[in-house]
């Protein structure tokens, strides 16, 4: 499991970036665990995936809350996406 990897790496928090990808369940426990050792959430990046049609932000299946995962993202810092990653199902 990569959130209990992340316990046992040596790093400096105050100077590490972290990317994560990967299911999103996994992201965000992973992502919690970096909060955990010091890593500021302003520094974790994540890589979301969604099934994205038209890759403008019209048709809405890539809607992750108020932004469009084709148009805004994929990748997201996670002090952006904390709140939205505890909505199960979002």
């Amino acid at each position: 499991m990569v959130p209990k990897l992340i316990d046992g790496a040596h790093f400096d928090a105050d100077s590490a970036i972290a990317l994560v990808c990967g299911p999103e369940v996994m992201m965000h426990f992973a992502a919690r665990a970096l909060l955990d050792r010091g890593v500021p959430p302003d520094r974790i990046y994540i890589s979301m995936e969604r099934n994205m049609q038209c890759g403008v932000g019209h048709c809405g299946h890539c809607q992750l809350g108020p932004t469009m995962i084709c148009r805004d993202g994929p990748v997201y810092r996670y002090d952006r996406l904390e709140r939205l990653m505890a909505v199960h199902e979002l």
